[in-house]
């Protein structure tokens, strides 16, 4: 138990905006396994990071991109939309709270969409909340 309270509290201090490829890997073996030909939620997110069109088409406005749904079945490309995405989020919470991004609000918007990360902190007692703290607890351990 300690050893994962441990691992849970390194994880969550980590500054995930100057390590967002770390935790990218992280939500790669959480989301797919690393499975290119992934497709989950009955036919709605596809690749390595399990991408909804909706995350491509905010990548896409955030960039200036032209990324498509079906480019996310290319690992480099569903890798690309993450970063643009996560980084986006990391420097908005940065000019929000005067403080760099943790990993667990950044995997908390992956899992939860992009106001998830104030559950961190401001936890809500429903089930939102429990699934993305079992989320979290899947991408602390594979970090």
């Amino acid at each position: 138990m300690k050893v994962k309270l441990t691992l849970a509290l390194l994880a969550t201090a980590i500054s995930a905006a100057a390590d967002t490829p770390r935790l990218i890997e992280a939500l790669v073996r959480v989301e797919s396994n690393g499975k290119a030909n992934a497709i989950g939620d009955n036919g709605k997110a596809f690749g390595i990071l399990q991408i909804h069109e909706i995350t491509v088409k905010e990548a896409n406005r955030l960039a200036q991109t032209r990324f498509t749904h079906a480019d996310m079945m290319n690992p480099t490309k569903s890798r690309e939309v993450a970063t643009i995405v996560l980084n986006h989020y990391a420097k908005h919470i940065q000019k929000t709270t005067g403080r760099p991004a943790t990993a667990k609000e950044l995997a908390f918007i992956w899992n939860g969409g992009g106001s998830a990360w104030k559950r961190v902190t401001n936890p809500v007692a429903d089930t939102k909340q429990k699934n993305l703290e079992n989320y979290w607890n899947k991408v602390a351990k594979a970090l």
